[in-house]
């Protein structure tokens, strides 16, 4: 009540004011106008008026001045209490998109259609020192990142060391999204270069996401981190086993980007423009001398080595495999002070030397064998890719009880990962296996050194909202395989939780051939797909 009646007051103050009433002083000044000319007049013409007189306002004249005040007084009334309604009693302000920005500091920006900020939210109290006392409200989304960033760069959370930034964009609408999604990150990139004292090469993660994957909402509620966030860290993870959401949630966006960066993990959701720092940490070649050291081994004895970043409980580290002679090694190096956190090694040497006692075979003689360089281009040509378009190629023997088994030869293209074992004197294909980025099915198959049959990928659609069930599950696998149930020797089929996922895990005999399979419990999609000789 206390608001209508200031309204009251306000539609009244407002009234006064609109149309003034000078009725009473024009008909004073028009009286005092008329005696004044009584007593001038001197003549009087021939149709008996007098010259000089004053002519009274007529009634008619003075109800038009009446109606236009009334019109005047009308119009503002109006005025106000539209404008009271419109402002007062309006709709609040809809949330038309949700922007996530993730450094360290993770904060929210709810926008409206304008793109004007509603609210900011701080998700966690590195972002509640970065908004500060800032009030956002009603700022357009572009001075509100550009604020932002600029508090970032002020106090540390983004600079040489630390340079990568996610940026998540919500909206039912995939095309605005998208919109958005472009707008932020050229105003990030803007407002990164803006001081020539600050300025950073940041490297710019974007992606949408969408809030109806209730899955990833209860990870990032689990974590305390953002819906962008979790979304990243379950792409990465999908994508490379060895790594968990444990792992990754308490680390910063830019230790995500330099691990999935190292282990050429490619995503056809997150799109990234720029380079993570790795300024933070020793290069590695400091880190594998340091294992180098350790392990007492000199460069040149080395003939196969693999370095990547990693976490170990929270902590980045250099993750180095090397062989020299037939020893293997593996090393975890802290990334950024060099210290050995965790080492093993593996001598075959003693069983690899009596296991050829009294045999001249090639069996230890790898002067007979194709070469690295061999095996990788017949696991290129069986790909069908070429070897300009791979982004990287690892070709190495495997041994086995201290034996050369076979190369193992690894390789992306197209955002695709492939793994081949290569024969060792013929080159032909033992196992392959290629894997699409992005889209989470693998295929895996093992062949005859004779026969190179292409690979094949399906998957079973399955209503979703239930399991599926173990032998739907089952099916699927089967038939992805190719193999009929009837043929079967051996099954296993149970329903296992994996990275936060529901999933059938299956094992299954059918001939000489043993196959593993792990298929989605809710849509009866292949996630994962191997198959090998049963020796």
């Amino acid at each position: 009540m206390t608001r209508d009646h200031e309204m009251e007051r306000n539609i009244r103050t407002a009234l006064e004011h609109a149309a003034p009433n000078k009725l009473n002083s024009i008909l004073s000044s028009c009286n005092e106008a008329n005696n004044n000319a009584d007593m001038s007049v001197s003549s009087q013409t021939e149709s008996g008026r007098k010259e000089g007189a004053v002519i009274k306002m007529s009634e008619k004249k003075r109800r038009k001045t009446g109606l236009a005040a009334i019109a005047a007084v009308a119009a503002a009334f109006v005025l106000c209490f539209g404008g009271y309604y419109l402002l007062g009693r309006g709709q609040t302000p809809q949330v038309d998109s949700i922007v996530m920005l993730d450094v360290n500091p993770s904060l929210s920006l709810y926008v409206d259609a304008a793109e004007k900020v509603i609210s900011a939210e701080a998700l966690n109290d590195d972002a509640k020192e970065i908004l500060g006392t800032m009030d956002l409200k009603d700022t357009s989304l572009e001075v509100a990142v550009n604020a932002i960033i600029g508090s970032m760069l002020q106090k540390g959370y983004l600079g040489d060391l630390q340079n990568s930034i996610l940026v998540s964009v919500e909206n039912s609408d995939a095309a605005k999204s998208q919109e958005i999604e472009q707008k932020v990150s050229q105003a990030i990139a803007s407002a990164v270069q803006t001081d020539s004292s600050t300025s950073v090469d940041a490297a710019v993660l974007s992606q949408t996401v969408s809030a109806d994957d209730t899955q990833l909402k209860e990870l990032a509620a689990q974590y305390g981190i953002s819906l962008g966030k979790a979304a990243l860290i379950q792409e990465v993870i999908t994508q490379d086993a060895s790594l968990s959401f444990d792992s990754l949630a308490t680390m910063s966006i830019n230790e995500i980007a330099l691990i999935a960066s190292s282990k050429h993990i490619a995503s056809d959701t997150v799109t990234q423009t720029g380079t993570a720092s790795d300024k933070a940490y020793i290069s590695r070649e400091e880190a594998l001398a340091a294992a180098l050291s350790h392990a007492g081994v000199a460069e040149g004895d080395v003939s196969y080595s693999k370095i990547e970043f990693d976490s170990e409980d929270g902590v980045m580290v250099y993750e180095i495999e090397f062989r020299a002679g037939t020893t293997e090694y593996e090393y975890d190096i802290n990334a950024v002070s060099g210290e050995v956190l965790k080492f093993e090694k593996e001598d075959h040497g003693s069983q690899g030397q009596s296991a050829g006692q009294g045999n001249t075979g090639n069996a230890t003689d790898t002067s007979a064998f194709i070469g690295e360089d061999a095996a990788a281009q017949a696991a290129l040509s069986h790909a069908g890719v070429a070897e300009a378009d791979a982004t990287y190629i690892n070709s190495y023997l495997e041994y086995d009880d201290g034996r050369p088994e076979h190369y193992e030869v690894e390789f992306m293209a197209e955002n695709i990962r492939y793994e081949y074992e290569i024969d060792l004197y013929s080159g032909a294909v033992l196992k392959n296996s290629a894997e699409q980025k992005g889209n989470h099915q693998d295929a895996q198959q093992t062949q005859p050194a004779q026969t190179q049959p292409a690979q094949t990928q399906a998957s079973t659609q399955a209503s979703s909202g239930n399991y599926i069930g173990e032998t739907a599950a089952l099916n699927a696998a089967l038939s992805h395989a190719g193999v009929a149930e009837g043929d079967l020797t051996e099954r296993k089929v149970e329903l296992d939780r994996d990275d936060g996922r529901m999933i059938y895990e299956i094992e299954f005999k059918a001939g000489r051939m043993e196959y593993e399979y792990d298929v989605d419990a809710l849509t009866g999609d292949i996630l994962k797909a191997e198959s090998d000789w049963d020796d």
